[in-house]
């Protein structure tokens, strides 16, 4: 193939989007009716590396029990550049009335990364098509476990993430119409830290409370107390969310128990802010406690770190965008408290992550992620492919 111009690429890249589109719907399709849940993505992992033999792309070996990886190889040695999917699904039944809807019960994409692993697939075909033209190498990364734990460390701690100079990631985003692409500098998405409070009092009958140590009225004053943890210690120019979902203590109505457990979780938009609430948290809950003559266990752990785009690369990722869907479709993303393990990536190599718009108000595709009837317009897959394939260019030139 002869070196093409960037109009010249950028055509034949919407060219080739639209002949192997048919090809991506049967992917996305077959990814929806046969959903994993996290750390099982075999039979997924299995189609997925099928796929890309049949388009010439080899994958890498390594030693991840689900997921895959592969590397499509340009004509110069240059940089790599790796671009992120995740492929497992959520144990929720979907309720939608999809020919394709998922077949097996209780589990679901009803976060959408089947299309998110088919608009990587889609990456790979076209750039596998136009490697005489890419000036490195770029690196297809099919992660597991998103939705759980691990699943961003196995596929760094397997090496894939050795000698990538930068790295890029979309989700789809139902909130912001198809045809838009949602991309902010910084901060975009939370750190995630969960806790678990065990309050160790002393039971009694509940007709004779001056005899006991209540660790129901224990963890209730903890709960009051957490609630100001956030608007009396960090700042209000700062974000953070400190959430107790759950509040388990004692059987009967007649009887205060020996403990009370207490589970939750933490976001927060930077390191800093991050700290000091775990430092302020423990002090809090264990002051408070003895104060009341109990003894408490702490179970902090911190989960994922915060996303936060490189400038440099996310200058190319808007300039790519604004060339796909124009100035007025490229829009400034939403930051959002939830979590994402895309940000250990982050932590090793520059990067950037966005919002790709899938909603349509019009075809009733309006739930948001998680949700039983949730759906992505199919037509932003042909913008993910796109994005993903001319960012990833650009990347390698810069």
């Amino acid at each position: 193939m002869t070196e093409l111009t960037s109009q010249e690429l950028s055509q034949q890249i919407d060219n080739l989007v639209e002949k192997i589109f048919p090809k991506l719907l049967k992917m996305r399709r077959h990814l929806h009716m046969y959903p994993e849940l996290s750390h099982q993505e075999v039979e997924t992992t299995k189609r997925i590396n099928e796929w890309l033999k049949e388009n010439g792309i080899t994958p890498l070996t390594h030693s991840l029990k689900t997921g895959t990886a592969a590397e499509v190889f340009g004509k110069e040695t240059g940089p790599i550049v790796a671009i992120r999917a995740d492929i497992d699904a959520l144990p929720i039944q979907e309720e939608s009335n999809l020919p394709f809807r998922s077949t097996i019960d209780g589990i679901s994409h009803m976060c959408g990364h089947d299309v998110h692993t088919t608009i990587a697939l889609g990456a790979g075909i076209i750039l596998q098509e136009l490697k005489n033209n890419l000036p490195g190498r770029v690196r297809l990364l099919f992660q597991p476990a998103e939705e759980t734990e691990g699943g961003a460390i196995s596929v760094i701690e397997a090496g894939l993430l050795d000698g990538v100079s930068s790295i890029i990631g979309l989700h789809n985003f139902p909130d912001l119409p198809v045809g838009t692409i949602g991309i902010k500098e910084g901060f975009l998405m939370a750190s995630v830290d969960d806790f678990t409070i065990t309050i160790k009092g002393k039971g009694g009958h509940a007709a004779m409370p001056e005899r006991t140590i209540d660790p129901i009225v224990i963890g209730s004053a903890v709960i009051s107390q957490l609630q100001t943890l956030v608007s009396r210690t960090i700042s209000a120019k700062e974000s953070a969310v400190l959430s107790i979902g759950s509040f388990q203590a004692g059987a009967t109505n007649n009887v205060i128990p020996d403990t009370a457990v207490l589970k939750g979780t933490v976001r927060t938009s930077n390191d800093s802010v991050r700290n000091s609430i775990y430092e302020q948290f423990t002090k809090l809950v264990s002051n408070t406690v003895e104060a009341m003559g109990g003894e408490v266990d702490i179970d902090y752990k911190f989960l994922f770190p915060a996303v936060f785009n490189d400038q440099q690369v996310t200058n190319v990722v808007r300039s790519t965008a604004i060339r796909i869907v124009g100035e007025e479709n490229t829009v400034i993303a939403e930051p959002t408290m939830g979590g994402e393990d895309f940000s250990y990536y982050q932590q090793k190599v520059p990067g950037c992550y966005v919002w790709l718009g899938s909603g349509n108000k019009e075809k009733g595709i309006v739930h948001p992620w998680h949700h039983p009837e949730f759906m992505v317009d199919e037509e932003a897959i042909k913008i993910g492919v796109k994005w993903m394939v001319q960012t990833a260019v650009r990347l390698l030139e810069n």
